[in-house]
This record gives C-alpha cells, structure tokens and sequence, in this order.
C-alpha cells in the first residue's frame, strides 16, 4: 500500500467517527430546543394565567400539564427513563 491509501484510510476513519459524533450532538441539540420549547409554553400559559390576576382551576390544570411536558423533556435530555401516562 502506497502513503496515500493509507492516507485516504485514516481520513475516512475519522470521517466515520466525527459522523457518529455528530449524530450523537444533533440528538442533543434536538431535546435541547424541546426542553427549551416546553418551558417557553410553560411560561405563557403563567403569564396569560396571571393577566387578569386571578387563576382560575382551567389556568391550573394547564400550568400542571404544562409543567409536567417540562419535566418529561428534561428527564429526556438526561437520558432516563421517561413514564407515558
């Protein structure tokens, strides 16, 4: 074998390792932007609940619905195991 096949080996190598790398990182950036999205729904359902200063039971059943879809993507990105109710 020739310096340049051996060459093309390495870099293909390693082409395969930063592309396995990478899907490893685009998963985590995906439950990254939900954990981010659900705590965005979360924090406007808190300030459309609090607008007319009173909460109503509707308003709460959506803040704990709201606050559980956050809880659910963080287990997420942290990798455990995650109940469907």
């Amino acid at each position: 074998m020739d310096v340049w096949t051996i060459v093309s080996v390495v870099v293909a190598a390693i082409a395969a390792l930063f592309g396995v790398q990478w899907g490893i990182v685009k998963g985590k950036i995906s439950q990254v932007a939900s954990l981010v999205r659900e705590t965005l729904e979360l924090i406007n359902a808190l300030l459309k609940a609090l607008e007319d200063d009173k909460v109503s039971s509707e308003e709460v059943a959506l803040l704990k619905s709201e606050a559980n879809d956050v809880k659910v993507a963080f287990k997420v990105l942290l990798g455990k195991k995650v109940e469907v109710e």
